[in-house]
């Protein structure tokens, strides 16, 4: 299934993502002229792992599960990307291949930069180069923060870690997360059965509630890991 590509984006949909929330008008058109939108459907591959990079990916509506395979074929989740974030990479950071697949969660409409195009940008418009640089250290940022995780932390650390990290809040709610325990397992680098098993326990402890299609949380800080307490600031891909 290819995607659905749209017309392209407006400066009014740049406005939405942080990175360029701040760029003058004249910048905002620059990019404008050059991006285009496309639509996947739940479940789709947007790009996999070890292919060649293609374009910089920003989110406009829904939600993309990056994901990576471990040398004994083990899928794990890394993150969870909804509006506003960027993902992928391009040669002009010296990545030429993707590190990892990126999959629709949901009906995603994404903004893509093609490489060669951030390419020539960068070298009209200094100040793009440092948006982009920007962009990337919070990439990194995250990554050594995954690392940290998967190293240091329990199963149930990492499951609580998610609920905190992919909650909504809403009317003052401690917040609430719409993934399925599947998605969560993915995103824990776990399976199911044990999402099941812990948040049944966080549930008989008072911690969260769980209903169907929706997780709601009751308890933050009981749902906080030992090592995330001072990393509220850390900024996902």
């Amino acid at each position: 299934m290819h995607p659905h590509t749209i017309p392209r984006v407006t400066i009014q949909d740049l406005r939405r993502i942080p990175a360029f929330e701040t760029l003058p008008e004249d910048y905002l058109s620059t990019l404008a002229a050059v991006m285009v939108t496309r639509r996947y459907a739940p479940g789709q591959i947007i790009f996999l792992e070890g292919e060649q990079s293609q374009s910089l990916w920003f989110v406009l509506d829904g939600r993309v599960k990056i994901i990576k395979q471990s040398e004994s074929g083990r899928v794990q989740g890394l993150c969870m990307m909804d509006r506003g974030k960027c993902f992928g990479s391009c040669p002009l950071f010296s990545m030429s291949h993707n590190p990892a697949t990126a999959e629709a969660l949901d009906n995603v409409t994404l903004c893509v930069i093609p490489a060669d195009t951030v390419a020539s940008l960068t070298k009209r418009d200094p100040k793009l180069v440092r948006v982009l640089t920007h962009i990337y250290s919070q990439r990194l940022q995250h990554l050594a923060r995954v690392s940290e995780v998967l190293g240091a932390w329990t199963v149930g650390d990492r499951i609580n870690d998610c609920l905190l990290t992919y909650a909504s809040h809403a009317d003052g709610a401690e917040g609430c997360v719409a993934l399925t325990h599947e998605r969560l397992a993915a995103l824990a680098g776990t399976v199911r059965e044990v999402v099941t098993r812990h948040l049944k326990r966080l549930e008989h402890h008072g911690v969260i509630r769980s209903e169907s299609g929706r997780i709601t949380i009751l308890n933050r800080d009981a749902l906080r890991p030992p090592c995330s307490r001072n990393e509220s600031q850390l900024i996902s891909m």
